[in-house]
Protein backbone atom coordinates (compact mmCIF):
# COMPACT_ATOMS: atom_id res chain seq x y z
CA UNK A 1 0.00 0.00 0.00
CA UNK A 2 1.29 3.20 -1.09
CA UNK A 3 1.87 5.60 2.00
CA UNK A 4 -0.34 9.28 2.08
CA UNK A 5 1.74 12.21 1.73
CA UNK A 6 0.04 14.71 4.35
CA UNK A 7 1.42 18.32 4.22
CA UNK A 8 0.18 20.26 6.98
CA UNK A 9 -0.27 23.77 6.31
CA UNK A 10 -2.48 25.70 8.46
CA UNK A 11 -2.79 28.71 6.78
CA UNK A 12 -2.93 27.21 2.99
CA UNK A 13 0.16 29.51 2.19
CA UNK A 14 3.42 26.89 1.62
CA UNK A 15 1.80 24.80 -1.17
CA UNK A 16 1.52 26.43 -4.38
CA UNK A 17 -0.30 25.18 -7.97
CA UNK A 18 3.61 23.50 -9.30
CA UNK A 19 4.97 22.71 -6.33
CA UNK A 20 6.80 18.98 -6.08
CA UNK A 21 4.38 17.45 -3.38
CA UNK A 22 1.56 17.97 -5.65
CA UNK A 23 3.19 16.30 -8.45
CA UNK A 24 1.21 13.10 -8.43
CA UNK A 25 4.00 10.50 -7.31
CA UNK A 26 2.36 9.39 -4.26
CA UNK A 27 -1.14 10.07 -2.97
CA UNK A 28 -0.70 13.71 -0.82
CA UNK A 29 -3.46 15.53 1.20
CA UNK A 30 -3.25 18.77 2.42
CA UNK A 31 -4.04 19.83 6.07
CA UNK A 32 -5.39 23.56 6.59
CA UNK A 33 -7.04 25.54 9.14
CA UNK A 34 -11.16 25.54 8.53
CA UNK A 35 -10.79 29.68 8.26
CA UNK A 36 -7.71 29.21 5.73
CA UNK A 37 -8.32 30.14 1.41
CA UNK A 38 -7.33 27.06 -0.14
CA UNK A 39 -9.33 28.22 -3.55
CA UNK A 40 -5.92 27.73 -5.18
CA UNK A 41 -5.08 23.81 -4.10
CA UNK A 42 -8.75 23.15 -5.28
CA UNK A 43 -9.00 20.96 -7.90
CA UNK A 44 -5.15 19.92 -7.54
CA UNK A 45 -5.12 17.82 -4.42
CA UNK A 46 -7.63 16.56 -1.44
CA UNK A 47 -7.46 19.10 0.83
CA UNK A 48 -9.27 18.58 4.55
CA UNK A 49 -10.27 21.63 6.93
CA UNK A 50 -9.74 21.39 10.67
CA UNK A 51 -9.63 23.71 13.54
CA UNK A 52 -6.21 25.64 14.53
CA UNK A 53 -4.88 24.66 17.72
CA UNK A 54 -5.84 26.36 21.13
CA UNK A 55 -4.04 29.59 21.02
CA UNK A 56 -4.62 29.72 16.69
CA UNK A 57 -1.38 28.76 15.37
CA UNK A 58 -0.94 25.41 13.81
CA UNK A 59 -3.71 22.89 13.59
CA UNK A 60 -5.46 20.74 16.04
CA UNK A 61 -3.24 17.50 16.46
CA UNK A 62 -5.74 15.24 17.67
CA UNK A 63 -8.00 16.37 14.72
CA UNK A 64 -5.35 15.48 12.26
CA UNK A 65 -4.93 12.28 13.66
CA UNK A 66 -8.38 11.07 13.70
CA UNK A 67 -9.09 12.72 10.45
CA UNK A 68 -5.71 10.56 9.26
CA UNK A 69 -7.78 7.51 10.92
CA UNK A 70 -11.02 7.61 9.36
CA UNK A 71 -8.63 7.49 6.40
CA UNK A 72 -7.48 3.89 7.47
CA UNK A 73 -4.14 5.87 7.98
CA UNK A 74 -2.72 3.60 11.39
CA UNK A 75 0.91 4.82 11.14
CA UNK A 76 2.53 8.56 10.94
CA UNK A 77 6.29 9.24 10.34
CA UNK A 78 6.53 12.86 11.18
CA UNK A 79 9.24 15.15 9.18
CA UNK A 80 8.34 18.37 9.72
CA UNK A 81 10.78 20.93 10.89
CA UNK A 82 10.57 21.78 14.63
CA UNK A 83 6.98 23.47 14.23
CA UNK A 84 5.14 20.72 13.60
CA UNK A 85 7.07 18.36 15.91
CA UNK A 86 7.13 20.56 18.64
CA UNK A 87 2.77 20.46 18.32
CA UNK A 88 2.98 16.74 18.19
CA UNK A 89 4.97 16.65 21.26
CA UNK A 90 2.46 19.54 22.92
CA UNK A 91 -0.39 17.48 21.95
CA UNK A 92 1.22 14.50 23.49
CA UNK A 93 0.66 12.15 20.34
CA UNK A 94 4.47 11.08 19.78
CA UNK A 95 4.77 7.42 20.90
CA UNK A 96 8.24 7.16 19.26
CA UNK A 97 11.36 8.95 18.77
CA UNK A 98 14.15 8.04 16.15
CA UNK A 99 17.06 10.77 16.53
CA UNK A 100 20.51 10.48 14.76
CA UNK A 101 23.88 11.79 16.91
CA UNK A 102 27.20 12.79 14.65
CA UNK A 103 30.11 13.17 16.47
CA UNK A 104 30.32 16.89 15.45
CA UNK A 105 30.00 19.75 17.17
CA UNK A 106 28.21 23.35 15.90
CA UNK A 107 28.06 26.56 17.84
CA UNK A 108 24.36 27.28 16.40
CA UNK A 109 21.81 25.24 14.62
CA UNK A 110 17.72 24.74 13.83
CA UNK A 111 15.74 23.70 17.37
CA UNK A 112 14.69 20.53 16.84
CA UNK A 113 11.70 21.14 18.93
CA UNK A 114 9.96 24.66 18.17
CA UNK A 115 6.93 25.61 21.40
CA UNK A 116 6.14 22.48 22.73
CA UNK A 117 5.04 23.71 26.29
CA UNK A 118 8.07 22.65 27.75
CA UNK A 119 9.39 24.91 29.93
CA UNK A 120 11.31 23.55 32.45
CA UNK A 121 13.56 20.10 32.84
CA UNK A 122 10.89 18.97 35.35
CA UNK A 123 8.54 19.38 32.38
CA UNK A 124 10.15 17.51 29.99
CA UNK A 125 9.31 14.70 28.11
CA UNK A 126 11.06 11.96 29.32
CA UNK A 127 11.79 8.79 27.19
CA UNK A 128 13.27 4.97 27.21
CA UNK A 129 15.95 4.21 25.19
CA UNK A 130 14.54 0.96 23.17
CA UNK A 131 17.93 1.09 20.42
CA UNK A 132 21.07 2.15 19.41
CA UNK A 133 22.38 1.37 16.05
CA UNK A 134 25.68 2.96 14.69
CA UNK A 135 25.62 4.09 11.28
CA UNK A 136 28.79 4.70 9.86
CA UNK A 137 30.57 7.13 12.37
CA UNK A 138 26.55 8.20 13.40
CA UNK A 139 24.31 6.67 15.59
CA UNK A 140 20.95 6.38 15.74
CA UNK A 141 18.72 6.56 18.79
CA UNK A 142 14.95 5.11 19.10
CA UNK A 143 13.40 5.61 22.60
CA UNK A 144 9.67 6.04 23.79
CA UNK A 145 7.79 8.39 25.69
CA UNK A 146 7.43 7.18 29.35
CA UNK A 147 11.03 7.16 31.21
CA UNK A 148 10.85 8.08 34.59
CA UNK A 149 11.47 11.97 35.76
CA UNK A 150 14.78 12.55 37.31
CA UNK A 151 14.99 11.89 41.21
CA UNK A 152 15.58 15.26 43.60
CA UNK A 153 19.24 15.92 42.94
CA UNK A 154 21.34 16.24 46.37
CA UNK A 155 22.12 19.17 47.91
CA UNK A 156 25.01 19.91 46.65
CA UNK A 157 28.72 19.96 48.71
CA UNK A 158 29.63 22.94 50.15
CA UNK A 159 32.46 24.58 47.14
CA UNK A 160 35.42 23.79 47.62
CA UNK A 161 38.89 24.71 45.57
CA UNK A 162 39.00 22.28 42.53
CA UNK A 163 42.88 22.63 41.85
CA UNK A 164 44.52 20.47 43.09
CA UNK A 165 47.18 21.59 46.47
CA UNK A 166 50.30 21.04 44.20
CA UNK A 167 49.18 22.73 41.30
CA UNK A 168 48.02 26.34 43.80
CA UNK A 169 50.31 29.21 43.45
Amino acid sequence: RQPLRVVVDSNASAVRPGARVLDGSAPTLVAVAEDADAAHLEGLVPVVRLPRAPGGRGLSIPMLLRTLYEREVRSVLLEGGATLAGAFVAARSVDQVVGYLAPALLGAGPAVLADAGIGTITDALRLDVTGVDRLGPDLRITAVPGGPAPAAAPAPAPATSAVPASEEN
